[in-house]
């Protein structure tokens, strides 16, 4: 899963200086050609940065006209009105012909029925990728975006994915606000423990959606934590293993429910309920990330 835009050789994006075709790619590198023929070789991360913080700034703009900070919830009547389950097409790596991720569906409707108390979420669909991140509107407007704390659903070729999920810079010297405040979080062994115990009765799966800073998927297993990879290893402490992981290499770290396309299919609307019921039980962890809040 990755919710980063995915560069192809032959086709356009948009960066602050206009629309570009990518000519190649090498590695972490490609080669781009705006539309007045310079061409230049670029950072791949550097560009899929740049594109994103465009379309958070869009979707910011955006949500100013319909919702102010200085409200605790939502109660615009079309949010959420056409969601009435997923579709069997949406089942894929991309959101060509869907439209479950805008606010009149299952943004919107997810965003109704989360307990506001201190916060105003709002949802916010990915540029180009299956995914809704669900955050506080104050908080998302504090730092970095793509290093915050969030809510999760996702979609690929066969499953849902939906959860807690928070991104941790491969560069020390940015700011991990929400990344040390929740690593704070997880190391009191009450907090450990209560984590693996909701792992437990939510079937909940602790993974690098990027595959990157570590392989395979965290479960809870006799009361402590089980990595599955190749081969399987019993984790001692969670916040021990995520403190090891390599500085240097990004962590996309989700704590999400993976349900099957099929089941997601047959329970139609009322996966909703079952969405924001997961919510609500992780809003522990979102609280403990957000500073400003507490």
């Amino acid at each position: 899963m990755s919710d980063k835009i995915q560069f192809k050789v032959g086709n356009k994006y948009e960066n602050r200086k206009g629309l570009f075709e990518v000519i190649s790619i090498k590695g972490d590198s490609m080669i781009i050609q705006w539309e007045n023929g310079e061409k230049i070789s670029t950072n791949i991360e550097f560009q899929q940065r740049i594109i994103e913080e465009i379309e958070k700034e869009r979707q910011e703009s955006n949500s100013k006209k319909i919702l102010s900070p200085k409200q605790t919830h939502i109660g615009t009547s079309h949010f959420g009105k056409i969601f009435n389950g997923f579709k069997e097409s949406d089942f894929k790596g991309n959101v060509t012909g869907t439209n479950w991720r805008s606010r009149s569906c299952l943004g919107g409707a997810l965003t109704q029925r989360l307990d506001a108390g201190k916060f105003a979420f709002n949802s916010w669909a990915i540029y180009r990728r299956p995914i809704i991140h669900w955050a506080d509107i104050k908080h998302r407007e504090s730092e970095k975006t793509w290093l915050q704390a969030k809510f999760l659903a996702q979609l690929d070729d066969s499953n849902l994915y939906y959860g807690f999920y928070i991104e941790r810079s491969n560069k020390p010297s940015d700011k991990r606000t929400d990344w040390d405040a929740f690593l704070s979080w997880v190391s009191n062994i009450e907090n450990e423990r209560w984590l693996n115990r909701i792992s437990v009765e939510n079937d909940l799966s602790i993974c690098d959606k990027e595959q990157r800073s570590f392989k395979g998927v965290i479960k809870s297993h006799n009361y402590k934590w089980r990595i599955h990879e190749q081969e399987d290893k019993d984790i001692d402490s969670l916040s021990a293993f995520l403190s090891s992981l390599p500085e240097t290499i990004w962590v996309d770290l989700i704590i999400a429910k993976i349900e099957n396309k099929k089941d997601v299919l047959n329970k139609g609307e009322s996966i909703v309920d079952d969405i924001s019921k997961l919510f609500e039980i992780l809003m522990p962890l979102y609280k403990a990330s957000i500073k400003y809040s507490t």
